[in-house]
């Protein structure tokens, strides 16, 4: 399945729990309009131990979702990146211990690079 299936997939499953019509609309907007980074980089979560950062459904502080996040030293891979409301948000994957992916917005000012996964 690929990352527009699999956020609309999500949108839809999500917005009656936990996004509105408008993060729909922007999830769309962001997709259709982010920079793509394919699979280059991956960031870890930074900050104090306790920090959450959360995911979203759509580039959003109204978007996001609760209850799933990800603390420091989590690695994820960035796929996509987009600004909106003076945030830059990265679209991500984490795939936890258990195997399980996540996948959602989450805002860059919480990550740093650490490491490159393509040669390009």
């Amino acid at each position: 399945m690929t990352k527009p299936l699999l956020l609309t997939a999500f949108c839809l499953f999500s917005s009656s729990l936990y996004a509105s019509p408008n993060c729909d609309r922007l999830a769309k907007i962001a997709d259709d309009n982010g920079a793509i980074y394919g699979t280059k980089y991956s960031y870890t979560v930074k900050g104090p131990q306790g920090y959450r950062s959360y995911f979203h459904t759509a580039p959003s502080e109204q978007c996001k979702i609760k209850n799933v996040f990800i603390i420091p030293k989590d690695s994820v891979i960035a796929y996509q990146e987009f600004k909106n409301e003076n945030e830059l948000w990265l679209y991500v994957m984490y795939i936890g211990k258990n195997g399980v992916d996540t996948e959602g917005w989450v805002k860059a000012k919480d990550f740093k690079v650490s490491g490159r996964i393509s040669p390009d």
